[in-house]
């Protein structure tokens, strides 16, 4: 769906494929759960408490990399969920609120779909962490803890315990959804393909030629990083061509139009890589100094965005208009570290860096999704599909 549409409307609600039956499976478990008579007061505060206790526990044991039961996994979580929610319900019911099923059960498909929202413009992977899982059944117990004793529940008790219990909902669910898709709970990364590679390699090195070529500030004494940051900021993004992108999906884009499109991001990524090197000067270790390199931090980097967001094999998916827009946002904080950093404030240096280079790998993979989907295109005549060739001469192969 295009994404010129979303935005004339409220937001559009998206289910994604990893955790689309995993949710029906919720909704059968809870038709099922849901019954007239419940248990009020602090009975009903207990049983979600001891429901809160059994969801996390089960959730840190199915993040845990040792764990292959996968179809125990899902039928577990999915089981956790149902009852979280249900128990939530209960707790309302102290105030005689009969709509928060419906509430909790919308409340929950937004947050997945934010979520899906955040993964499809490359924020975002379908990672799950336990320091997540952790913080969400810590804030649910807080709620549980500050309902002990009341009778009825005001209207801010009950938002605080709709926001907790479908924090927590929504990571039981996305951790299902990673299990069910054959790996463990806490990933579910596509196969990292050979022409994934040589279009990162080949972008890298296309980057790096690009930044080396790129003039200094008009005055020599200007600062480089803040010129570049300056200059990111100014590009303007390709409205018509990615919005274009946008509502070709998969039925074919102008080869023009992708061109354009990753024209542009280049030309944002080139000011992007001249600021992450020229803040180096600024640092004792630079940000990226785990990765050995710029360059292995921008392709290992790009690579775990699309793989990690599953995104190689549908890069139609991407939202361009999206991800320029968080590059634009993001910039803005990166410049205004990077001043703090000028006027004394020495650790704002290594966030305006890591800020910048985050942004550097996401600009990164949305031109290696534009290349995938411009390969992708390519006639085979019935041969197996040619690399770039573009991609292969500027990674030298």
């Amino acid at each position: 769906m295009a994404e010129a549409s979303s935005e004339r409307r409220a937001p559009e609600m998206l289910r994604s494929v990893l955790w689309d039956c995993v949710l029906d499976r919720v909704h059968q478990e809870l038709a099922g759960a849901r019954r007239p008579a419940r248990a009020a007061g602090a009975s009903a505060q207990t049983a979600l408490a001891d429901a809160v206790a059994r969801a996390h526990s089960h959730l840190l044991v199915a993040l845990d990399p040792r764990t292959n039961d996968h179809a125990g996994t899902v039928s577990e979580l999915v089981r956790d969920t149902a009852t979280l929610l249900d128990r939530a319900l209960a707790v309302s019911s102290a105030r005689g609120d009969s709509d928060l099923g419906g509430e909790l059960d919308d409340a929950l498909a937004g947050r997945l779909s934010a979520h899906e929202h955040g993964v499809l413009a490359g924020e975002l992977t379908y990672c799950v962490r336990v320091d997540e899982a952790d913080a969400a059944a810590a804030r649910l117990r807080e709620v549980v803890a500050a309902l002990a004793g009341q009778t009825a529940l005001s209207h801010g008790d009950l938002l605080s315990l709709r926001i907790a219990a479908v924090e927590l909902a929504a990571l039981l669910v996305r951790a299902a959804g990673n299990a069910a898709a054959g790996g463990g709970a806490a990933v579910a990364p596509e196969s990292r393909s050979a022409a994934l590679d040589l279009a990162l390699r080949a972008i890298e090195h296309e980057l790096a030629s690009r930044a080396c070529a790129a003039g200094p500030p008009v005055e020599e004494r200007g600062d480089v990083a803040a010129h570049h940051l300056a200059a990111a900021l100014r590009v303007q993004a390709p409205e018509r061509t990615l919005r274009a992108i946008a509502s070709a999906g998969s039925a074919g884009t102008p080869e023009r139009a992708l061109h354009a499109a990753r024209e542009a991001w280049l030309v944002l990524a080139t000011h992007e890589h001249v600021a992450v090197v020229a803040i180096d000067g600024h640092l004792d270790v630079p940000t990226w100094e785990r990765f050995g390199s710029v360059a292995s931090a921008i392709v290992e980097g790009a690579a775990n965005v699309v793989c990690g967001a599953r995104l190689a094999s549908r890069p139609d998916a991407f939202r361009h208009r999206s991800a320029w827009r968080h590059q634009t946002v993001a910039l803005t904080y990166a410049l205004e570290a990077y001043v703090a950093g000028l006027r004394g404030d020495a650790p704002s240096f290594e966030r305006a860096q890591l800020i910048v280079l985050t942004r550097l790998i996401r600009a990164v993979a949305a031109i290696a999704l534009l290349d995938l989907r411009r390969t992708a295109g390519l006639p085979t005549n019935g041969r197996a599909k040619p690399a770039n060739q573009d991609q292969m001469r500027r990674s030298g192969a």
